[in-house]
């Protein structure tokens, strides 16, 4: 993506793309102790409840690739913000090398006139 169209985005006017389709989100040791901790289960009972896929290698998902996150709620807002997973904390559209999700939310926020500038310059 050109610097331009990686600008950033405001997350809370964007319906969640990136919880709903932004692939895999991997959990380490450490990212379920804070979750378990945060949800007040052991970490055997979030274990339990929440890792949706295990790899070959033994890696932990709480999301799987095509599913929205399970900590999304109807607000579209995270349930566990303040003990979010390492991929969570570090993840920005706007930095990611496959540009669909910026892209998506930047069609939401951007006004239509500034879209058509910005397409006229390409």
């Amino acid at each position: 993506m050109s610097e331009e169209e990686s600008r950033p985005l405001d997350c809370l006017r964007c319906p969640s793309f990136c919880c709903k389709i932004a692939g895999y989100v991997e959990v380490s040791e450490y990212d379920i102790k804070r979750l378990a901790k945060f949800l007040g289960l052991t970490k055997r009972e979030f274990e339990e409840k929440h890792i949706v896929e295990r790899t070959r290698r033994g890696k932990k998902h709480i999301k799987s690739e095509l599913a929205a996150c399970q900590f999304l709620d109807s607000r579209r807002r995270c349930s566990v913000y303040p003990a979010r997973p390492t991929d969570c904390r570090g993840y920005y559209c706007w930095e990611a090398k496959d540009p669909a999700v910026y892209r998506a939310a930047s069609f939401l926020q951007v006004p239509i006139r500034v879209q058509q500038k910005e397409d006229s310059k390409a």
